[in-house]
């Protein structure tokens, strides 16, 4: 009686050990396997939405992009960017936001940044009405799921210095100019994707030597579980120090506050 039952507690032993070894087994297969496709998304988000390591240099203004993809959730977003010069001399400059994560969100965003691409060259360079287009579409995507996404969309003209702008339920530009940091009056603009109705306004300002101007996406002012946008004051702190101090526009980007972990960053800095 006694060896039988000191049998059957080694089996049941050994076979929890058995169990312990293939969970440990999946586990690091399961891991394993993350981090592949971690790197795989990674290698696809540098493939469609290249990171300039450099500031670069348009018409009238320098420009340098900090993208930081959320440590938390999927490895890629929805987030995006744009600085080109046009063939008419004008320089666009973009930041946009899809709503959510993962291959969908970063599906649409290569849709509205080629879409961006194609109709600056082909049909106009206002942009209020490329916001229209955009929110087109989106919106006509019928019998698929419904995808919105946020966006500022600015036109700078070098002869005038006259900076045009409008936005889709995105967060206004932070403007520095003689030591101070504003805000740029936000036009009228909903999310694209919301209503096919929507109008989308444009406001202007003219750019004096040395301003600056950042466009970024909510994962710089959105605290971790979302709330209020309180994170301003410190963005525009951190501006104001790193103008003061004559840093680059590389490091005046990574010293911006920390993004929110579970949201992707894409911020652009321009001197005029």
């Amino acid at each position: 009686m006694f060896a039988a039952t000191v049998a059957r507690l080694r089996a049941e032993n050994a076979a929890l050990r058995l169990a312990a070894a293939e969970h440990q087994r999946v586990a690091a297969e399961h891991q394993r396997l993350l981090a592949a496709e971690r790197r795989l998304t990674e290698q696809l988000r540098h493939i469609i939405l290249p990171g300039p390591a450099m500031p670069f240099m348009l018409p009238g203004l320098q420009v340098a992009v900090r993208y930081v993809p959320a440590s938390r959730g999927a490895p890629v977003g929805g987030d995006w960017y744009d600085a080109t010069a046009l063939p008419n001399g004008s320089v666009i400059l973009t930041v946009g936001d899809v709503a959510g994560h993962g291959l969908t969100a970063a599906a649409t965003m290569v849709e509205l940044r080629h879409a961006l691409a194609a109709l600056t060259v082909t049909i106009t360079t206002d942009p209020a009405e490329l916001l229209g287009y955009l929110n087109r579409v989106l919106y006509g995507r019928r019998g698929e799921q419904p995808r919105t996404a946020t966006a500022v969309i600015a036109r700078f003209e070098r002869t005038t210095r006259v900076l045009t702008w409008a936005q889709a339920g995105h967060p206004a530009p932070l403007l520095v100019r003689g030591g101070a940091v504003s805000e740029l009056n936000r036009p009228t603009g909903a999310l694209l994707g919301a209503s096919v109705a929507t109008e989308y306004k444009t406001a202007s300002l003219t750019m004096a030597c040395r301003d600056t101007l950042l466009l970024f996406t909510d994962g710089l002012i959105e605290p971790p579980g979302g709330g209020p946008d309180d994170r301003l004051d410190d963005v525009a702190d951190s501006l104001l120090a790193s103008i003061g101090d004559d840093c680059s526009l590389p490091d005046l980007l990574r010293r911006l506050p920390p993004a929110n972990p579970a949201d992707d960053l894409c911020a652009l800095v321009a001197v005029f």
